[in-house]
């Protein structure tokens, strides 16, 4: 298959199908974005909306939501679900940093890590500045992306871990994915390579997954620079306070008065 990436190089998002057999357990935000959602009381927006696995339930519940994504596998894949579930989405093909969709959000989110695809300090202001432009009154703006662990950073860059391992949507029988890591200190950038073997015919794919670190107090002047201020920031998605143990960073954000 051609290869699918995205503004960083990334290359994971190759097959809608794969992405979801790879990641189809995860269900961890769903709980809270939708509390979030219905919080809103109006339209909502998800950038990097993949294959829908959270932009689908959310129309089911009853949310008035949009879906962005720049992946066209991944959007194919998500209009495909919708139609089976019955459900009428509006899927747009856009890039974050640079979209104009003529109507306002009370709720912008950008979920499972994906701010880390963006790492060039004029992408961020970009991003920062369409959510803005897109915001409805009062709305907010929600995000989350993973805490930065040093054992990760140190890891040997020869080492192959494995990260899933699932029934192979084309027909391969099982899928093994083996993770290859190494860190690039200059740009702050985990550099992974993923590498997905067909057990059936032990053919393996090799595709790139790059996602920039936001270290906590550099995340929330990021967030303070760009004319928006933390509401709150949680450590999970049960609402639990932040701390350095922490593996996640839950930002919800609004912008700030001028």
């Amino acid at each position: 298959m051609a290869k699918q990436k995205i503004a960083d190089g990334s290359e994971v998002y190759w097959d809608g199908a794969q992405y979801d057999a790879f990641n189809q357990p995860y269900a961890d935000d769903m709980k809270f974005l939708l509390a979030e959602a219905k919080k809103a009381r109006g339209p909502v927006l998800e950038l990097a909306c993949g294959t829908g696995r959270l932009t689908i339930p959310l129309k089911r519940a009853g949310i008035d939501i949009t879906g962005l994504d720049l992946a066209a596998p991944m959007l194919a894949q998500a209009r495909g679900k919708a139609a089976e579930a019955g459900v009428k989405v509006n899927f747009v093909r856009g890039d974050a940093r640079n979209f104009r969709l003529g109507r306002r959000f009370k709720l912008i989110f950008m979920a499972f890590n994906s701010l880390q695809h963006i790492g060039r300090r004029q992408d961020l202001e970009a991003l920062f500045f369409c959510v803005s432009r897109h915001l409805a009154p009062g709305g907010r703006f929600i995000f989350d992306v993973f805490n930065p662990n040093p054992h990760c950073l140190v890891r040997d860059c020869d080492e192959l871990l494995p990260v899933a391992y699932y029934q192979d949507p084309a027909g391969g029988g099982k899928m093994l994915v083996n993770e290859q890591y190494s860190y690039d200190r200059a740009a702050q950038v985990s550099r992974l390579t993923w590498h997905y073997r067909r057990e059936k015919d032990g053919k393996t794919l090799k595709k790139s997954l790059n996602l920039r670190c936001f270290y906590p107090e550099e995340l929330r002047a990021l967030v303070h620079y760009n004319g928006f201020k933390v509401l709150a920031r949680y450590g999970d998605f049960e609402r639990g306070a932040f701390s350095g143990d922490s593996l996640k960073q839950v930002l919800v954000c609004a912008p700030r008065a001028k």
